[in-house]
């Protein structure tokens, strides 16, 4: 081989090396995970308008479309918030382009985006982050999803060897949800993977087509565990039960899985952001059992088993909470079985102040539910306030549905 082939050779080489390595930043990056009811929150920062770095607590949800940061993270950043209502519980859409987002000096993807901001400490009640990251801002590199080590990793594509058995998915092009096809009772069911919801929600057209071809299998009325968003209404009007298998390509999902079934028109309007029409999402508590890594351009996924987990999601005291602006929780429903409460003595509307020795005031979301948990026959003790006044309830816990 003469020189000038080696030399133009070696030149293919670096070229391709800098573009995988990258001038401007490094070619992956890893972050520690917080989970809290199953979702996950991380570090990001954000660069102020003087170019200094301002880091934030992210909740990372894969399911969603927007940036939202709170208020206080908002007029950090420099957003013009001049038209923002006063004490509004909704998001206000500003016309302030998302400022630049690094994770772990990774670049994120906020090309064409503006930020949204909501009152209040949080970003959305519920959840203990500043800010959302949602899939949009991902949607362009190579991301592992390692829930057992507790870590978040971003990645240029072609920079990670992938680790698991492999799963085709479909990308949305502009919001970055994610979809993969899981085969339950012997079909086929198109399902959005959302690491931002806590559980995992299908149409209430599956539930009822379950039930009916297995009408021993046990169910209750109402978001418990996992299922509990966030306390929406609707929650309270879903139909829980347990699938005991499903499989996503040729992995096997062998321990239970709790889903609640919804209105389909719930899922309609999920699909308008999806990559096709969906009928539920996947949600953390069954993502949380893997090592999962997503590379979104090439449209494929990797799944990766974790360790069992230490107590069953719906061994539980029977209540749907709603999580309030103000830290404080109120509970939206009581579970019901065959039309009657599970929980004697506790009414939708009810303030709930206290499990056991856990404060609920400003708690996060998951501690109060884990405060809910524990083994069948267990009794927790809760305090309530309603109309002014408190309240004692022992509340035995239940193997749900």
């Amino acid at each position: 081989m003469n020189k000038r082939k080696i030399v133009f050779i070696s030149l293919v080489v670096l070229s391709f090396g800098s573009r995988i390595a990258g001038e401007t930043g490094p070619v992956s990056a890893t972050v520690p995970m917080v989970l809290d009811h199953n979702r996950m929150t991380v570090e990001i920062a954000f660069k102020r308008v003087d170019g200094s770095l301002r880091p934030a607590r992210a909740w990372v949800d894969s399911g969603g479309t927007t940036v939202i940061a709170a208020e206080a993270l908002a007029r950090e950043l420099g957003v013009d918030l001049s038209a923002m209502p006063a004490g509004s519980a909704q998001t206000f859409a500003t016309k302030t382009a998302v400022p630049a987002m690094s994770l772990g000096g990774m670049p994120l993807d906020t090309e064409g985006m503006n930020l949204s901001v909501r009152s209040g400490r949080f970003a959305i009640p519920g959840v203990q982050a500043e800010c959302i990251l949602p899939a949009r801002c991902l949607r362009r590199l190579h991301v592992v999803f390692d829930y057992p080590a507790r870590k978040l990793t971003v990645a240029r594509p072609g920079a990670l060897k992938p680790r698991g058995t492999a799963v085709p998915c479909r990308v949305h092009p502009e919001t970055g949800l994610f979809m993969i096809e899981a085969m339950i009772e012997g079909g086929k069911v198109a399902l959005g993977v959302d690491t931002g919801s806590a559980g995992t929600w299908v149409s209430d057209k599956l539930t009822s087509a379950w039930l009916a071809h297995h009408p021993d299998w046990p169910y209750v009325v109402g978001a418990a565990g996992s299922t509990n968003f966030f306390g929406f209404p609707f929650e309270t009007r879903g139909v829980l039960l347990c699938l005991p298998a499903l499989a996503i390509g040729s992995v096997s999902v062998d321990r239970e899985v709790a889903v609640l079934g919804l209105d389909q028109g719930i899922f309609e309007w999920y699909s308008q952001k999806s990559a096709a029409a969906v009928a539920g999402f996947l949600g953390a508590e069954l993502i949380a059992r893997f090592r999962l890594e997503i590379d979104f351009p090439a449209q494929m996924t990797w799944w990766l088993p974790g360790p069992p987990a230490a107590a069953r999601d719906l061994d539980i005291v029977g209540l749907t909470l709603r999580a309030e602006s103000d830290g404080s929780f109120t509970v939206a429903g009581v579970v019901a079985s065959g039309g009657q409460p599970l929980v004697d003595g506790v009414q939708p509307g009810d303030k709930l102040l206290r499990v056991n020795g856990l404060d609920t005031m400003n708690a996060p979301m998951g501690a109060v539910i884990d405060a809910l948990r524990g083994k069948p026959g267990d009794v927790r003790l809760l305090l309530l306030e309603r109309q002014g006044k408190q309240l004692a309830v022992r509340a035995t816990v239940a193997p749900l549905p």
